[in-house]
């Protein structure tokens, strides 16, 4: 028999001896062929960490809160995590005289998975971008730091209040609270969260991923496709010299005097084989593909024709295979990507998206 803190159980064990605090415990009917059967579940706790469990039988001595000395249980793996399971074999025996703080702990979850239903994870990554403010709060000054965090499946901006944080190699942040603002995913640490330095490797750079496992609004992806349609509107648009937002007149209502300048913006779905999804972009992400240079923009002399631009964003785009990189972001109408840089697949790229399509189907 193998004795065990929670901390150490990672992997399937047979035969397992531990003490631990009973969390939370509820019951489930099961129905099968042999008939109706009631089994239960709940997590287990003690001073390492916490794990679920299902108990096919249980001693119907065992309460919550109970701290109880448990063997011959085993551990099995379902849906990737680690789960322990009791049956008719495992023995249960009340420690009522021992004390016990549960170390309280958090599900490690990747960039990609994080969503609008999860509200304090663990995290894993690489932290770049470091940009620091104050804000007031009860009259006292504090800072704090804002940061982008990478993984191998994305990226995300988290904030940490009053905290400096690592940048530049492997970190474990645990405790982070995960929300949404303004369709986006975003990070937060407070001050009972805790940070570890770890050994990490992460491939730099935006991630690889299909349309159709676009779920969550993160960033640092990629998506390649096929434009099936670009938007009437696109092209060239002005934008007030002062607030830089767009302008459908020659004045911006609220700087009539700043005058304006050209840009260009543009929108077009995108379809990869799995699915679709809608694409925007400012001028800096389509410049090279589209062969636009910002002096076209404000030549003076020859000032840019709107039906001009649009053609030549629309040859440059429409039946070209496109690699697109940008951030997620969710609205009433869905997911939509909103491009960092739109170009043209190369023979490197054919390369990478090969060896991703071996590593999961071969």
């Amino acid at each position: 028999m193998v004795i065990k803190k929670i901390n150490e159980i990672t992997d399937e064990i047979q035969d397992v001896e531990l003490t631990a605090k009973v969390l939370s415990l509820s019951q489930k009917e099961r129905n099968s062929e042999k008939g109706n059967s009631v089994y239960h579940y709940g997590l287990l706790g003690d001073e390492t960490g916490v794990l679920p469990f299902t108990a096919w039988n249980i001693s119907s001595m065992v309460r919550e809160k109970d701290v109880v000395n448990i063997k011959r249980a085993y551990t099995k793996k379902y849906n990737d995590k680690i789960r322990i399971y009791f049956d008719d074999k495992t023995e249960f025996a009340l420690k009522p005289d021992v004390e016990m703080e549960v170390k309280r702990t958090y599900n490690y979850e990747k960039i990609k998975n994080l969503g609008s239903g999860v509200k304090f994870v663990t995290l894993e990554g690489i932290l770049r971008e470091e940009k620091e403010r104050e804000f007031e709060n009860n009259g006292e000054k504090r800072k704090v730091y804002s940061y982008v965090m990478d993984d191998d499946t994305g990226s995300i901006r988290i904030s940490s209040f009053g905290r400096k944080l690592p940048m530049g190699h492997g970190v474990r942040l645990e405790g982070v609270k995960i929300d949404e603002f303004n369709g986006r995913v975003n990070a937060s640490l407070g001050e009972r969260a805790e940070v570890h330095d770890i050994e990490l490797q992460i491939e730099k750079g935006p991630k690889f991923t299909y349309i159709s496992e676009i779920v969550n609004p993160i960033g640092g992806i990629y998506i390649t496709g096929f434009p099936i349609s670009i938007g009437e509107k696109s092209g060239l648009i002005k934008r007030c010299k002062e607030c830089k937002k767009k302008i459908d007149d020659e004045r911006c209502e609220t700087h009539p005097e700043a005058g304006f300048y050209y840009d260009i913006f543009a929108y077009f779905n995108v379809d990869d084989g799995t699915g679709y999804i809608s694409v925007t972009t400012g001028m800096d992400a389509i410049k090279d593909i589209c062969g636009i240079k910002p002096e076209e923009l404000s030549n003076e002399k020859r000032p840019p024709l709107k039906k001009e631009i649009y053609e030549r964003i629309e040859r440059s785009l429409m039946g070209k295979a496109l690699k697109i990189q940008g951030s997620l972001s969710k609205n009433t109408m869905g997911m939509s990507l909103r491009a960092s840089l739109v170009s043209s697949i190369r023979v490197e790229d054919n390369k990478e998206l090969k060896k991703i399509m071996e590593s999961e189907f071969l």
